[in-house]
């Protein structure tokens, strides 16, 4: 027998400690993953609910101001009533979520939010906070 070759016997079974110490370490990076990916997602829906609502907010127009001078301005309590119903109808199905309409007589916005509470994150809840803006077609 040659002096290069050692029996195999000895060198089975090495890897299989490193597996179990690197296998929950690889488990709680890919929870870790899914959950942001989650958020991310969430987040982008939240964006999309708060634009489509400052939109349908932003159709509602002063007719009479701009009937006598011509100026786009929006009819604030009729803006404000569509984007809140707007809102209303897709938040439902999402828990901890708010959401918070203002009108000026140029701009509707839309802010929503929703609280998290991964079991993961160090700190106990966090919020994720979009805001979206719109104007009436026409308006300075």
């Amino acid at each position: 027998m040659s002096m290069c070759r050692r029996p195999l016997a000895d060198e089975r079974g090495q890897l299989l400690p490193l597996y179990a110490m690197l296998l929950p370490i690889a488990v709680l990076v890919v929870a870790i993953l899914v959950d942001l990916g989650f958020i991310l997602m969430h987040r982008l829906e939240l964006q999309q609910m708060a634009a489509g609502a400052a939109a349908a907010g932003a159709e509602y127009y002063d007719e009479g101001r701009y009937r006598g001078s011509l100026e786009v301005t929006l009819d604030r309590a009729a803006a404000e009533a569509a984007a809140r119903a707007q809102m209303g109808s897709n938040l439902r199905r999402l828990p901890n979520a708010g959401f918070g309409v203002r009108t000026t007589e140029r701009e509707i916005s839309v802010e929503s939010w929703r609280i998290y509470r991964p079991w993961w994150w160090p700190v106990s809840e966090f919020t994720v906070w979009v805001s979206e803006a719109a104007a009436p077609l026409g308006a300075r």
